[in-house]
């Protein structure tokens, strides 16, 4: 981070000592406003509050100390940080000072490169955060809700939707590829219910066990098959009066769908090995990542159960027909990992986004989010690259592209045409960086470097 033009106040009543440092700084272009007493600094302060970057000061002064001057400070603007300095290292001190919210504390005589690197750390950690708190307040500008972040057309039609049905009881089914945020979608509509404040349960039907559903589901009593030792209550009975959401709805069996296609429309559950049926009132919300009237066609899933679980349907567009929301995507999840990494990416490269917008992503929001994670572990500035990019990802195009490219195929254009269009497409992308070319394509360095002369690059 460069410190030109960056403000410090510097109280120090030492005037040789004061002067020796604030020469220092100037050196690297950063302005000093020089104080000498708390009085003083604080007739400075009000009066430039709006352009100090950082407030360097002595521990002890001659008209009380810089703990007291940071209080003040804090109370104004709590984000200008302090660093200390003092001629008495003792730990009480340090402590005190820490305790107070103070960012660093020095000891006297002080290292002037020591110095500029606290001062610099400081000024950088200040930026990061503001840069976060700014991409946060951007993101809650441009996203359609709480839960699902994107503005595009597609995913904006869902959400209005969404927001519709909410406050009703209608049963709701969620259908869209892996990875679109089905889960995100029902929270957002649980937490938009008259239902909100009562439970809402979660489950897999696609991890439960076959042998096992109908117990899990709907409850049992004691002695319905072996090991059922003592009478349990099921998830419907447990989110009575709230929201169940059953995800991967598409793999209950079929007896199983009888039994829920039952409790839809009777409102009432009987447990494994009862007769007696017990009342629930529960919202249902169904999602899938399947075409549930395919898997009806074929057998797979009941026609009956599809209407009463389709009462409102939402499908999730997938992250190919959304690619506008990817820079959202980007913003919101780069602040994330930022926290957790302790980095401060801001930017993508152009080469990156393009290669972004151009990919098909077959894992969805999922598979973006993890890119993305890995993507920020090993960047070394603030801006993604072309480097960073996952070696899985630049040598395999996804599916639909592989499925596309004998598209675009044009008859009659000789092989080494073609040979010498993608070359120069793969260098324009890597910006001509021959190593990255090569790995893109497959092939050595020194086939490259032949190619490149052969068909006379620049």
């Amino acid at each position: 981070m460069k410190l030109k033009n960056k403000t410090i106040l510097f109280i120090e009543d030492n005037d040789s000592f004061r002067e020796g440092i604030t020469e220092f700084l100037k050196m690297h272009q950063i302005n000093v406003i020089e104080a000498k007493n708390k009085e003083e600094t604080l007739e400075i302060f009000y009066k430039n509050k709006d352009k100090i970057d950082l407030i360097l000061s002595d521990l002890k002064l001659p008209d009380g100390n810089g703990i007291e001057i940071l209080n003040i400070v804090k109370k104004i603007d709590s984000s200008i940080p302090f660093i200390f300095l003092t001629g008495q290292p003792d730990v009480e001190s340090a402590v005190q000072a820490l305790k107070a919210g103070a960012w660093d504390y020095l000891t006297k005589p002080v290292d002037l490169q020591h110095l500029l690197h606290k001062i610099q750390s400081c000024l950088e950690n200040l930026s990061l955060q503001k840069e976060n708190k700014e991409l946060k307040r951007k993101l809650s500008e441009i996203t359609t809700s709480e839960f699902i972040v994107g503005n595009s057309p597609a995913i904006r039609k869902v959400i209005e939707k969404a927001k519709q049905i909410a406050p009703t009881d209608i049963t709701v089914l969620i259908e869209g590829e892996s990875g679109t945020g089905k889960e995100l979608l029902a929270n957002f509509i649980y937490q938009n219910s008259l239902r909100k404040d009562k439970p809402f349960l979660k489950i897999n039907c696609g991890a439960l066990v076959k042998s096992l559903i109908e117990s899990e589901l709907f409850g049992v009593v004691k002695g319905a098959y072996t090991g059922a030792d003592k009478d349990r209550a099921g998830l419907f009975e447990a989110a009575n009066g709230g929201t169940i959401f059953l995800d991967e709805i598409g793999e209950l069996d079929l007896e199983s769908q009888v039994r829920l296609l039952r409790v839809i429309e009777e409102k009432s559950v009987i447990r494994v090995g009862s007769t007696k049926p017990i009342p629930v009132d529960v919202r249902i919300i169904a999602a899938t990542n399947k075409n549930l009237l395919k898997e009806v066609e074929k057998g797979n899933f009941r026609e009956d159960l599809y209407y009463r679980l389709a009462v409102a349907k939402l499908v999730l567009p997938p992250l190919r027909e959304r690619k506008e929301d990817i820079i959202l995507l980007f913003n919101h999840f780069v602040v994330e990992f930022n926290e957790k990494y302790g980095k401060s990416i801001t930017k993508l490269s152009p080469e990156v986004l393009k290669f972004f917008q151009n990919y098909d992503w077959p894992g969805n929001i999922r598979q973006f989010k993890n890119v993305l994670e890995s993507m920020v572990i090993l960047a070394q500035d603030d801006t993604l690259t072309i480097n960073d990019l996952p070696e899985e990802l630049l040598k395999g195009a996804s599916p639909t592209a592989k499925r596309n490219l004998v598209d675009t195929i044009i008859p009659g254009i000789t092989l080494e045409e073609y040979e010498k269009a993608i070359i120069q497409k793969n260098l324009e992308f890597t910006n001509g960086n021959r190593e990255k070319t090569a790995e893109l394509l497959g092939i050595s360095s020194r086939t490259l470097y032949r190619k490149i002369n052969e068909y006379n690059f620049k």
